[in-house]
């Protein structure tokens, strides 16, 4: 009998309103998983054996590239026109990540369940198959198709600050879940906290909030990430993920804990093909 077809497991990075950071987060947590799958090694040169892919997932304002330096262009357009011209948009970075961005025309985002066939399928199934993880980096707000991102992976991260509106769009998105009927554990990363005493404080809010109104969804506190402007902005001009700087840095070290705290929970496996769930699936979810 013979085995099943490995599956990238799937880590969905999203924060409800837009400013989280959680491109910034996405960016360094698929360089930081890179270094794992290679041992360690030191990154300089592009790596063709990627194991790691990071799909920015925001199809209006796709922006990792710029924090690995690289151009990008959006190809679900002419994706869906040519299935076989994937393998052409995949960007290799020289920190062992593939980079794809599905941006494109809104109206063809909304559509593709009506033009799916058996070509666009295989070829999205061929990247589940390639990689040993897909880092999904979510677009900003709530529609039905962020939703899906963020209910079908293997692992889901949202992206909080120590703000009382960043704490009520992730009440939100943990709301919608419930109201699919996916009662799921949630990991929560809160970024730009000024110490860890105040980013902690915001995930218990957080916590409270859910238990306030009957959410019972379970979130586990995941870390924290000191807000920086000077790393941040290093990071932004030269092109290079905060973790792939030379000397170690605090966000480096908080990328890393987070790694572990994620990883220390079991996943919520999806044997189904990420991208057919995500793409061809009904939802109910009205757009936010």
């Amino acid at each position: 009998m013979p085995g099943r077809i490995k599956k990238a497991k799937v880590l969905t990075v999203s924060g409800g309103k837009g400013g989280t950071g959680k491109t910034f987060v996405s960016v360094n947590l698929a360089v930081e998983m890179a270094r794992r799958l290679s041992g360690g090694g030191v990154f300089g040169s592009r790596i063709s054996n990627s194991r790691v892919l990071l799909f920015d997932a925001d199809f209006h304002l796709s922006n990792a590239h710029l924090m690995f330096g690289e151009k990008l262009s959006p190809c679900l357009d002419r994706f869906l026109d040519d299935p076989s011209s994937l393998p052409h948009y995949i960007v290799t970075t020289q920190y062992g990540v593939d980079l794809i961005s599905f941006g494109g025309d809104e109206k063809r985002v909304n559509t593709i369940e009506e033009v799916t066939n058996s070509e666009i399928l295989n070829a999205l199934n061929k990247l589940e198959q390639q990689y040993d993880w897909i880092i999904v980096d979510t677009g900003a707000g709530l529609n039905k198709v962020i939703l899906k991102q963020i209910m079908f992976a293997d692992y889901t991260l949202l992206v909080v600050n120590p703000v009382a509106t960043s704490i009520i769009d992730a009440y939100k998105v943990i709301k919608f879940m419930v109201l699919e009927r996916k009662r799921r554990p949630i990991e929560i990363c809160v970024n730009m906290a000024s110490n860890y005493d105040e980013g902690y404080n915001c995930y218990v809010k957080l916590e409270k909030t859910l238990r306030q109104f009957g959410i019972g969804v379970r979130v586990f506190f995941s870390g924290v990430i000191y807000s920086d402007p000077t790393i941040f902005n290093k990071s932004l001009q030269s092109g290079i993920p905060a973790v792939a700087f030379n000397e170690k840095n605090h966000i480096s070290q908080s990328i890393e804990i987070l790694w572990d705290q994620i990883l220390k929970k079991p996943a919520v496996k999806n044997i189904e093909s990420f991208f057919e769930k995500i793409f061809f699936s009904n939802m109910s979810v009205d757009e936010h």
